[in-house]
């Protein structure tokens, strides 16, 4: 009968070991198998890449398109979100997961996403709640 090795050291295994001759061997397994976070953050931002190139690239808003950090989906409809997609997502789910995600949003810039949020915000809004109050800010800015 031929004897069995450990997986990671191939020493020959004893009594009831049946993959690893030690614990020492047991945690390398472990580790070597688990990813980094750099090899994660790696692949997500590579899926980003891809994803904002099919998406056309740049905002669907505005245009801008310098800056991939700038760049991130809005949920047309909050309801129907099941994740957001970051560059954490990106890296962790199965892309038939990612895509369904993906067919409800669109690509926004940092700027637009937040008017799309807030668009109670907008600067002449602000200013006519602030005339309503007529309180200053107390800023005396010259």
């Amino acid at each position: 009968m031929e004897s069995e090795s450990c997986h990671v050291c191939g020493a020959v295994l004893h009594g009831r070991q049946r993959r690893f001759c030690s614990r020492i061997c047991k945690n390398r397994d472990t580790n070597n198998r688990h990813q980094t976070y750099s090899s994660q953050q790696e692949r997500g931002l590579a899926r980003k890449l891809e994803l904002v190139e099919v998406c056309g690239g740049k905002c669907s808003r505005c245009g801008y398109a310098r800056n991939m950090a700038a760049l991130s989906w809005h949920h047309l409809d909050p309801e129907l979100k099941a994740f957001n997609l970051d560059v954490r997502s990106l890296s962790n789910r199965n892309r038939d997961a990612i895509d369904a995600e993906l067919r409800k949003c669109i690509l926004l810039c940092a700027n637009c996403h937040a008017e799309a949020h807030f668009p109670e915000l907008d600067m002449s809004s602000v200013q006519r709640l602030r005339k309503k109050s007529d309180h200053s800010s107390g800023f005396d800015i010259e």
